[in-house]
């Protein structure tokens, strides 16, 4: 019987023992999730979604990952760890090592205003640097250029300008980066090119273009209320500016010089396959838009297929058979930033037999590190240092970056100064909306003086620069883009 009693204790206990370890793995296993679902860090946005982490950043997350100094590593995570002063020494010394890292000069005034928690004004950049590094590199640099220089004056009214950088990781979150900036009331207005101009109408955040695309009126992706350059029947008040003429001006500029220098043009384009829809269709445009312009004064276009996106191109093939079958006299470049070396073995071919041209893409410093091969072509641009030499802008930023920039930094550079110029007469987004529409508005920036039309539009004429050889030049290839007198 004593044995009885003692067994039916031992499995009582052993019952009771087991329900207890039941219980405790069950409460480990609810504080591991409540762990795992909260963010380890306390510099992220508010508005993240789900488990995303948000697509904004002020200085927690390295997006330019090329020549990363550890010193841009410890910066970050000093960052997102909120030790705003270590962050700063970091950043600091980054960019001694890399003077030329725009992501970083963003990153180190961020860190100053959080470290002497200063009152400020916050501006987005979008920057799509996972699809675009080199566009996106040459935008932050204007933007970062233009923040440096109204924070070491003392800011807007006292307050510190702060940048956010909004970027897509894939094509998915697109819309996500439009979303969150419209919705985060804290930010009074942003930089950047987007399709969707309508959804910043709508919620009515000034949105500043720094660069043009070609004009997307033909694009068979368009929605009447999706396109940048249109506006939304349900918003007359428009919050879209422009600080360049729109692109058409280019390639009329361009194509009337080209016709002028050869009566039969061939024309090389950089159409990517149908799972690239953007880039597709952007230089299918442009290529059309060319094509009747240059039409339209008097030349034509052969009908030899170029396409530099195609594996089995052959340049050689290709420009010796627009030559000797359709008594080519002049070759139009219009690649992509990502096949500007592509284009230079078209112009390797060319070279010497006729006259080259190139779309504005070709304004870059690979261009001028293909020189050799590339003098004498001219393009079209918006911006050169020598059409103002008065202006300061191209001396400051060769001092800052070490380096000469192109158009697409000087763009970025003046969006950000009529923001600038705007938020010193009203800080709420309504109020810069107005200011920037006012018909006296005008500020000066790196292109001269900005001045926007009711709709946005910015009035102007491009110019015409050529790949000419030069001895001392800052560009370090020994070649440079001099500019033309178009007449």
């Amino acid at each position: 019987m004593t044995n009885k009693k003692e067994n039916l204790r031992l499995l009582i206990s052993l019952g009771l023992a087991g329900v207890m370890v039941a219980a405790i793995l069950w409460l480990i296993s609810k504080l591991s999730s409540t762990i795992i679902t909260t963010s380890s860090n306390p510099a992220q946005t508010s508005s993240s979604v789900g488990n995303k982490p948000s697509v904004m950043n002020l200085g927690t997350r390295i997006l330019l990952k090329v020549q990363t100094y550890p010193e841009k590593t410890d910066g970050v995570k000093a960052f997102a760890e909120k030790d705003f002063t270590t962050a700063v020494i970091k950043f600091t010394a980054s960019l001694k090592n890399n003077p030329n890292d725009p992501e970083t000069l963003i990153y180190l005034n961020n860190a100053k205003i959080a470290r002497d928690n200063s009152d400020n004004l916050k501006v987005a950049v979008i920057a799509s640097i996972n699809f675009d590094p080199s566009l996106s590199e040459e935008i932050l640099r204007g933007v970062a250029q233009a923040q440096n220089e109204v924070n070491n004056q003392g800011g807007i009214a006292g307050k510190k300008l702060q940048i956010v950088i909004a970027s897509a990781e894939n094509r998915e979150d697109f819309a996500r980066v439009d979303n969150e900036l419209v919705q985060d009331k804290s930010i009074v207005a942003a930089v950047g090119v987007r399709r969707n101009a309508a959804v910043y109408n709508q919620n009515r955040l000034v949105l500043v273009f720094p660069i043009e695309r070609p004009n997307q009126a033909e694009n068979s992706e368009k929605l009447d209320n999706n396109t940048i350059n249109s506006q939304p029947n349900s918003s007359p008040t428009n919050y879209s500016f422009h600080v360049n003429p729109l692109y058409d001006n280019l390639i009329d500029t361009h194509s009337r010089y080209i016709a002028r220098q050869a009566r039969n043009v061939a024309i090389c384009g950089d159409v990517r396959s149908s799972r690239d829809n953007s880039t597709t269709s952007s230089n299918q445009i442009l290529l059309e838009q060319y094509t009747q312009a240059i039409k339209k004064y008097g030349s034509n276009v052969i009908s030899t297929p170029c396409n530099l996106a195609d594996k089995n191109f052959d340049p050689r093939a290709f420009v010796d058979k627009a030559i000797e079958t359709e008594n080519a006299s002049g070759f139009l470049l219009i690649p992509s930033i990502r096949n500007i070396y592509f284009a230079s073995k078209v112009a390797q071919e060319v070279k010497g037999r006729k006259p080259l041209f190139a779309s504005e893409t070709m304004y870059s410093a690979t261009t001028l590190q293909n020189g050799k091969d590339l003098e004498g072509m001219v393009l079209p641009v918006y911006w050169h240092r020598d059409a103002n030499k008065n202006n300061p802008f191209a001396k400051n930023a060769f001092q800052l970056w070490n380096g000469q920039v192109n158009q697409r930094t000087a763009g970025a550079y003046d969006a950000l100064q009529a923001i600038v110029a705007g938020l010193k007469q009203d800080t709420t987004r309504e109020g810069l909306q107005r200011v920037l529409s006012n018909p006296n508005f005008s500020t000066s920036g790196a292109t001269g003086m900005i001045k926007f039309s009711a709709s946005g539009e910015r009035q102007g004429e491009a110019l015409l620069v050529k790949v000419e050889r030069c001895e001392s030049c800052s560009s370090g290839t020994g070649y440079d883009f001099a500019l033309l007198n178009k007449k």
